[in-house]
């Protein structure tokens, strides 16, 4: 590997440089003064809070004490702007002049909806109003988030419009779309939305899977969901979108525990599966603990948290440790630098979907969906290993100028193993009879080092116009059983099967941000990506076709390499004081992934790579409005159109010379368009209600589709649909303080009949996912200011439905949380 060595250390040189470049524009020492004010209520002159007050330019902040006082230090003596935000009151900014004396700055906050006081990081890479956003971006606030005990990632967001979240259960995978972006895969494989946490990149790089399990969200202080044109400067893994978790640091010293634990419902009468029939009751239960402080220049906070699960049905059981560590050191008034790392490791059962009988042409049995596939899959399990170290170097050169460095390295390791204890997995082939499907003691892993870094310039021309110029880069080293450009061994049963590959991604890119007129702001920027692997021909075997499935083919990858333009046009208009109109285009791409490219094994299917695979573009238009009707009422739409252009979709395709065996692979669809509205609407009729409502419809068609080419597709009762995108969802939520000490919350979500799926194709969508409406309750008490109970009660109506094909999703769970803060 001396070329991931030699391109890895100029990457550091290059860093190194800009961080010794950096250090000698460091401003010398100035004057500095100190501000002191208030923050109070508009409606009854109490103070608020826990806001935020920072001063814009600097590394300097604080937040407000129980009476809405706060002090601001060390700031440098000159005119400074002030802002102060905080969720349910407007934001607001004010001019002060620092002298030697000091100065004041007193603020008053009008209350409006939660969505309305939302700041945004993402949009833009740098904070915007939500009035000012041209894009449509939505936000799960620490209020949100912490209304569910032990959640994870994706289910904080799948009440968010134009989200959808596929399940296969446990920790199976489980994949995310925006705006009708990806299907379900196994393994999570093209996911066209950008995972992050604290900006740096979580995706797996082999496949793009987020593993979203693993990101505890105990340690989140807010959740950022960019959708559309809100990604273009995210690059080739962001088309569909943008899923940011920003990590939370205290203002001041704590120490904070908590527990979670329940146990999952029986389901309904009518279910024929043994594994409630046992005699035991599944449960399960989470507990974290950490620490951190804030002290003059050192901000941090260490979390670690543990799960164990027995599973909800058979193969869903896992046990899972995260560590979380963030820092902060402020080396003055205008640098600083930040570290963000975590490491969690998870050993879970591999789910399979509910049982088939073979042997009566293929037969689903739902009856049984709590069991597995069949005995023989009881003890296979896969182990994930994910890692993330990222450093940030931020330095404010001037109140109007600012550059922020970072490095970072990413490791993700993923191993299946099959029948570990013993015995070969045998799958029945109409026809044929029993065949080995898995040997003892098999395995399929995935080993992945990524090293990044990158740069961007945020220039103030003036307070009407403003410049960023960035530079991003990264190398990823594979080792995989399956996903490079070899032939695997077969079957893979000594660690020595892995194979090496590498990826190299580069890109820079522009955006200009500028007001047209007092009311009208364009944002207009441009990306260029390259990304390579190191193969120019793939090694396989050809299962097209029966006579081919015993000889290996090598032929030439068309697209080793690929590269393209993603530009960006976004306007906004502020038609009145509450009131924004915004509209945007934008074109971009994904580079095919590892797994598209050298898929071998997808289950029970043999997988075939795709030595023609190429990149796929998206031309995306959106008009939108997001409106204050007044301070309790507040609603945002938006209508979006898609062309896709070589969509990459996964296919189950026949195998020539033969009617009851197939191969799956991926291809490139030659046109998709996928067009459709999203609402949000937010209230606050009294004071301790808020209620959150979002519809959205979606329309998802295969544009090229002719019937014959995937006779498997013609099979769907819409064959020209896209697979695995429902076409209407909703979901709607109440939260009540009912006392000071007492919250109560409901919510509810729905999506609609799926018109079309991948594998287990039906013209009259018999098991098709979807068609669900799922309801929680819960209450949480705050016993004192140190400690709060919660009681969640998820699927309180024991829904038996699916997200995925055949894969039954819980039914109903009783949760019981304790959380301690010191």
């Amino acid at each position: 590997m001396k070329s991931t060595k030699a391109l890895a250390g100029s990457l550091a040189r290059i860093v190194l440089s800009a961080f010794l470049m950096l250090a000698l524009l460091v401003p010398l020492a100035a004057q500095a003064g100190t501000i002191t004010g208030t923050v109070t209520d508009k409606t009854d002159g109490e103070g608020v809070y826990g806001a935020s007050v920072t001063v814009n330019g600097t590394t300097i902040g604080t937040a407000t004490d129980l009476d809405g006082n706060f002090t601001l230090q060390n700031v440098p003596e000159t005119t400074q702007k002030v802002s102060v935000s905080i969720i349910g009151y407007s934001p607001a900014t004010q001019a002060v002049t620092v002298g030697a004396a000091g100065a004041t700055a007193d603020f008053t906050l009008s209350q409006t909806t939660v969505m309305a006081s939302e700041v945004v990081v993402g949009a833009a890479m740098y904070e915007q109003d939500r009035l000012d956003m041209p894009v449509t971006v939505s936000v799960v606030s620490s209020e949100e988030i912490k209304e569910k005990p032990a959640a994870s990632l994706d289910q904080v967001i799948e009440n968010v419009p134009g989200v959808v979240v596929n399940r296969a259960g446990g920790f199976g995978t489980a994949t995310v779309q925006i705006r009708g972006s990806n299907t379900f895969n196994g393994g999570g494989i093209g996911t066209r939305v950008q995972g992050l946490y604290d900006g740096f990149p979580i995706n797996t790089p082999v496949t793009g899977e987020i593993v979203w399990h693993n990101i505890n969200m105990n340690a989140a202080d807010k959740v950022e969901v960019l959708k559309g044109a809100a990604a273009t400067l995210y690059g080739s893994g962001a088309m569909g979108g943008v899923v940011n978790v920003q990590g939370s640091m205290p203002e001041k010293f704590e120490v904070k525990a908590g527990f979670s634990g329940g146990y999952y419902d029986d389901p309904p009468v009518g279910d024929k599966s043994d594994y409630y029939d046992t005699g035991s009751t599944p449960w399960f239960w989470n507990t974290y603990v950490g620490f951190g402080d804030k002290q003059d220049k050192l901000n941090y906070s260490v979390l670690y948290s543990h799960g164990d699960d027995d599973g909800y049905k058979q193969n869903a059981n896992y046990k899972l440790d995260d560590i979380k560590f963030k820092a902060r050191y402020d080396i003055d008034a205008r640098q600083y630098v930040q570290l963000s790392t975590f490491y969690s490791e998870t050993k879970a059962a591999y789910p399979t979907t509910w049982p088939i009988d073979f042997a009566a042409n293929n037969t689903p049995l739902p009856d049984f969906a709590y069991e597995n596939l069949g005995d023989n899959y009881d003890d296979d399990y896969i182990r994930r290993k994910n890692a993330l170290v990222g450093l940030n170097y931020v330095n404010m050169l001037s109140s109007d100028l600012s550059v922020d460095t970072r490095l970072y390295y990413t490791r993700n390791e993923n191993r299946v193993e099959y029948n570990p204890e013993g015995g070969d997995e045998t799958t029945y082939v109409p026809g044929v009879g029993p065949v080995v499907s898995r040997y003892a003691g098999q395995f399929n892993e995935d080993i992945s080092d990524r090293f990044g870094a990158g740069t961007k310039v945020d220039y103030r021309l003036n307070d009407n116009h403003r410049m960023l110029f960035g530079v991003d880069a990264n190398i990823v080293d594979v080792q995989s059983t399956q996903y490079t450009d070899e032939i695997p061994d077969a079957p893979v049963l000594d660690d020595d099967a892995l194979h090496g590959i590498q990826e190299r991604n580069l890109a820079f890119f522009v955006q200009d941000e500028f007001k047209a007129t007092d009311r009208l702001t364009i944002l207009a920027s441009v990306r260029y990506d390259w990304s390579d692997i190191s193969a120019d021909n793939v090694t396989y075997v050809d299962y097209s076709a029966v006579a081919s499935t015993t000889n290996s083919v090598t032929t030439e990858i068309d697209n080793p390499s690929v590269d393209a333009l993603s530009p960006r046009i976004a306007l906004n208009y502020r038609a009145s004081d509450k009131t924004a109109l915004r509209a945007s285009w934008n074109r971009s791409f994904r580079a095919p992934t590892l797994a598209e490219r050298f898929v071998r094994d997808a289950g029970i299917w043999d997988g075939n790579p795709n030595p023609e695979l190429d990149k796929e573009t998206l031309t995306a238009y959106e008009v939108g409005m997001f409106t204050m009707l007044n301070k309790r009422v507040s609603f945002d739409i938006s209508a979006y159109l898609n062309y896709y252009d070589d969509l990459i979709e996964s296919q189950f395709l026949p195998v020539t010379g033969s009617t009851k065996t197939t191969y799956f692979t991926y291809t490139n669809v030659n046109k998709a368009r996928i067009w459709g509205i999203e609402t949000a609407l937010n209230i606050n009729p009294i004071d301790p209600v808020n209620v959150a409502l979002t519809y959205s419809y979606m329309n998802a068609k295969n544009t090229d589709y002719e019937e014959g080419v995937n006779t498997f597709l013609d099979e769907n009762p819409d064959p020209e649909w896209l697979p695995m995108r429902p076409e209407h969802t909703a979901s709607a939520s109440v939260a009540w303080k009912a006392t000071n000490r007492l919250t109560l919350n409901t919510s509810g979500r729905y999506v609609s009949e799926y018109k079309a799926v991948n594998a287990y194709t039906d013209p009259d969508g018999e098991n098709y996912p979807g068609d669900f409406v799922v309801f929680n309750i819960g209450a949480k008490y705050k016993v004192n200011d140190n400690f709060s109970t919660t009681l969640l009660c998820r699927n309180i109506n024991n829904t038996q439905y699916e997200e995925a094909e055949w894969f039954r999703a819980p039914g109903r769970s009783f949760v019981l949380g304790v959380d301690f803060t010191y």
